[in-house]
């Protein structure tokens, strides 16, 4: 019976893996002052009450299609929302 706990808390465990986005651009090449004038896509994954999907598809592609965005210039993540009840994690993606 232990050894089946193990199995189990070993699988849960297993699957509770955080892989964020990774932006590898050079920051000192980027174009700062046309900031204002790029596209901004959002995709959202909203959790309620730990485990209760509200809206779960969080994607840079839905993010891109939703904006209208042909080309890409970096992608940044935003958390938000009072943890237990309900919080929010989004896929920020900025381009043309």
């Amino acid at each position: 019976m232990k050894k089946i706990f193990c199995l189990f808390l070993s699988l849960f465990l297993c699957a509770c893996v955080n892989a964020p986005y990774v932006n590898q651009i050079d920051l000192n090449k980027t174009d700062f002052s046309k900031i204002e004038e790029l596209k901004i896509g959002e995709a959202c994954n909203a959790i309620a009450l730990f485990i209760i999907p509200v809206e779960t598809e969080k994607s840079i592609l839905k993010a891109a299609l939703e904006a209208d965005i042909s080309k890409i210039h970096y992608v940044e993540t935003r958390n938000e929302g009072l943890y237990p009840l309900f919080y929010q994690s989004c896929v920020m993606v900025y381009g043309e």
